[in-house]
């Protein structure tokens, strides 16, 4: 990592631990004790550096039964949120991934019908992958293999800490509607994965009457061959955001419906994950986030 990172890292954490003592003169920067029920996202997806705008390749995609999000843990620490007006705030963002195995991620943006059967990468990104990317091995396995497709083994755990700032529409004394904030802050991630050419990515999709559902689709890596791996510890800069539809607040409890918090890396990780085998890296864009269709909270 070079110096200018870790002074803008250092400059980072520093400010964000300042905020939360300002929280805690106020009042506390632990609000209280969530119960909720939701998900949390593992958000994944893999880039070609060199290709300007449309460069995704790769993702972990929730659509697909072996990547579908874990139901989030039922119990959870609520940092407190400090109003500035009666309609703002800023608050503490903390979000944590165990170490999770994802196997078989699928080829970015794609959509599954009745009728599909394997899913490949858009087009112009197969021929940059093929002219710029592939070494001769690689080459010669997609020439015997005219529906090749890269995929990806992944192990990741993930680390988010930041701080937003957001507005809302305060209603009658308690409830608060259309909350969202955004802020910065700074992540720690543990990541490594394994690049497969498939012989082809095979799908066989979920129907509901007949239509391919929403989700639950099959993906398979047919025909797997690894050919290069990379892994990184690190930390680096994350953007955050945070949404919530309706809250009603009491100086005892917190009612939340559908609220949702994401960080997500903003600097770059081509150079932290290099490949073994190949000239060029690709990049990673690293997120984490919790989705709570309803919670309550217990605050002390």
């Amino acid at each position: 990592m070079n110096l200018s990172l870790k002074s803008l890292l250092l400059s980072l954490c520093g400010l964000i631990l300042t905020a939360l003592p300002l929280q805690a003169e106020e009042d506390k920067w632990i609000d209280g004790i969530k119960f909720r029920m939701g998900i949390l996202s593992n958000d994944t997806t893999f880039m070609l550096p060199w290709v300007e705008d449309e460069n995704s390749i790769i993702e972990v995609n929730n659509k697909f039964s072996h990547l579908e999000d874990p139901v989030i843990f039922p119990i959870a620490i609520t940092l407190s949120e400090t109003l500035m007006n009666s309609w703002s705030f800023r608050g503490a963002f903390l979000e944590y991934q165990p170490l999770t195995v994802a196997k078989d991620l699928v080829p970015y943006g794609t959509t599954v019908t009745p009728d599909t059967t394997y899913l490949r990468q858009l087009s112009s990104l197969r021929t940059s992958l093929y002219n710029n990317f592939f070494n001769a091995s690689d080459q010669a396995f997609a020439d015997a293999n005219s529906n090749w497709a890269l995929s990806a083994d992944m192990t990741s755990s993930r680390i988010f800490l930041g701080y937003y700032w957001g507005v809302f529409i305060p209603a009658f004394e308690y409830h608060r509607f259309l909350k969202a904030g955004v802020g910065f802050g700074a992540f720690y991630a543990d990541l490594s994965y394994k690049l497969n050419l498939c012989s082809q990515y095979k799908v066989t999709p979920k129907l509901e009457d007949g239509e391919a559902a929403s989700s639950g689709h099959g993906g398979e890596c047919v025909g797997k061959t690894e050919i290069d791996s990379a892994s990184s510890k690190g930390v680096g800069v994350a953007g955050i955001t945070h949404v919530t539809l309706w809250e009603r607040v009491t100086k005892d409890s917190s009612w939340k419906f559908f609220s949702a918090e994401l960080g997500i890396n903003i600097t770059d990780t081509a150079d932290a994950l290099k490949l073994k085998n190949h000239d060029k890296n690709l990049s990673v864009s690293i997120g984490s986030a919790s989705v709570e269709y309803i919670s309550y909270t217990y605050r002390f």
